[in-house]
C-alpha cells in the first residue's frame, strides 16, 4: 500500500509558499507546455491542485486541460467528521495511491448528515431546519433548498437526492424521493416552491441517465418522469422482470448502458443491464466485458468499466470486497467521488 500524506487546503489559504519557490526559479514557469501538460497528466488530483496554484502559466495550463485531467481519474473515498466543539466540518478525500485531501467544508450550524453526492456535489442535510445543501468540495460552489419535510429524522436514511439541469427553463432542479414512498417531488434552485408528483408504484430509487430521470419500482419495473412543462410518470413495459421481494436493488449506469444491482453487499452479489432495444433485462455477462462496482455504504452505488484505469485491484485492494459475479468485482468504501461527475451537469431533455 502506497504510504499515506495529507494536504489541506483551506479556503483563504493562497499557497504563497509555493508560488515563492517557483520565483525564485523562473525556468520552471516558462517550461515548455507540451512537456508540462504530459506531467501534469501523471499527477494524482491533490497534486493537481498544487500544481494549478504554481504561476500564472501553469494555472492557464490546468484549467484549459481540466476537463482531460478530471476524466481520467478514477474515484476517490470520502469521509467527513465533524468537531462538536468546532464551527468546522472536515472532508477527507483519499485517492488509489493513499494520499489524502483534506479541506473544510463551508460550515453550516444545523449540518448533521452527507447522504450522498450528484454532479460532484456533495449532499448535506440540515436537520433542525430541515435545509438541502449542495456543495462542491473542490470549487467551493454550494445550492441550498429549504426541505419539503416537515422532520428529516425521520426520513433522513431513506432519502434520494439529485441534482439535474433543465434546458427547457434554464434553471437547475433538486429532485427528491423518500424510498417506498411514491412520491416525487422537486424544486427549482433558488426558489422555495417544492412540486409534488405521484408514481403508480412505492420507489425504490431514482437516476439520471442520458438526459432522462428514471424511478425503480418492485420488480425492477421502471418508469420514465419528466418534470416540464407537465409533471408526468410513465411506467414502461418490460417484458422480464426479477420476482424479489428484497428492496435492495439500485439504479446505476456506465456510458450508453443502464443497469440495477443488489445494494447491499452481504447479499448474492447480482446485476442485470436493461436492454432498450428489446425492453427486458439480461445479463451483462454476455457483452464479454469487465465492470468495477463502487459500492457506496451510505448512499448507494455507482458501476464503472474497469478498462479506464489499469490494474485496478492493485490500486483498490484495500477497498476490494471478496464477493464478484463473472467479471464484476466489487469495491466498498463509505462513500466514492467521481470527478468526472463534476462535468456531467445531467442535462434533462
Amino acid at each position: 500500500m502506497a504510504e499515506t500524506r495529507s494536504m489541506t487546503i483551506d479556503q483563504n489559504h493562497d499557497d504563497a509558499s509555493i508560488r515563492m519557490k517557483i520565483k525564485s526559479c523562473d525556468p520552471w514557469s516558462d517550461l515548455n507546455h507540451d512537456v508540462l501538460f504530459l506531467v501534469m497528466m501523471q499527477l494524482g488530483v491533490v497534486d493537481f491542485l498544487a500544481f494549478s496554484r504554481v504561476c500564472k502559466s501553469w494555472r492557464s495550463l490546468a484549467l484549459s486541460n481540466k476537463n482531460k485531467f478530471i476524466v481520467s481519474r478514477p474515484p476517490m473515498a470520502i469521509s467527513i467528521s465533524t468537531h462538536p466543539n468546532e464551527n468546522e466540518c472536515y472532508l477527507y478525500l483519499e485517492d488509489s495511491q493513499g494520499i489524502k485531501f483534506k479541506t473544510i467544508l463551508p460550515a453550516h450550524s444545523d449540518y448533521k448528515q452527507c447522504i450522498g453526492v450528484s454532479c460532484g456535489y456533495l449532499i448535506l442535510i440540515g436537520e433542525e431546519t430541515n435545509d438541502l445543501w449542495l456543495v462542491n468540495p473542490i470549487t467551493r460552489h454550494e445550492f441550498h433548498a429549504p426541505f419539503p419535510f416537515l422532520d428529516i429524522r425521520f426520513y433522513i436514511h431513506g432519502l434520494g437526492v439529485i441534482l439535474v439541469f433543465s434546458p427547457s427553463i434554464s434553471a437547475w432542479v433538486f429532485v427528491v424521493i423518500n424510498r417506498f414512498w411514491n412520491k416525487i417531488w422537486f424544486c427549482i434552485a433558488g426558489k422555495r416552491e417544492w412540486t409534488c408528483v405521484f408514481t403508480p408504484l412505492s420507489i425504490y430509487d431514482l437516476h439520471v441517465f442520458k438526459g432522462k430521470i428514471y424511478t425503480l419500482h418492485p420488480n425492477n419495473c421502471l418508469s420514465e418522469v419528466r418534470l416540464f412543462p407537465t409533471p408526468k410518470v410513465t411506467l414502461l413495459e418490460i417484458k422480464n422482470f426479477s420476482k424479489t421481494e428484497r428492496n435492495h436493488w439500485r439504479l446505476v449506469s456506465s456510458g450508453e448502458n443502464l443497469y440495477v444491482i443488489n445494494r447491499m453487499p452481504e447479499f448474492p452479489f447480482k446485476i442485470q443491464e436493461l436492454d432498450f432495444s428489446k425492453m427486458e433485462w439480461v445479463s451483462p455477462e454476455k457483452t464479454g466485458e469487465e465492470y468495477a462496482f463502487f459500492f457506496s455504504i451510505d448512499n448507494g452505488a455507482t458501476l464503472i468499466r474497469i478498462e479506464p484505469w489499469a490494474d485496478l485491484y492493485s490500486q483498490y485492494g484495500r477497498y476490494s470486497s471478496p464477493k464478484k459475479s463473472g467479471k464484476c468485482r466489487l469495491f466498498r468504501a463509505n462513500m466514492w467521488y467521481f470527478f468526472h461527475d463534476c462535468l456531467n451537469g445531467n442535462f434533462l431533455h
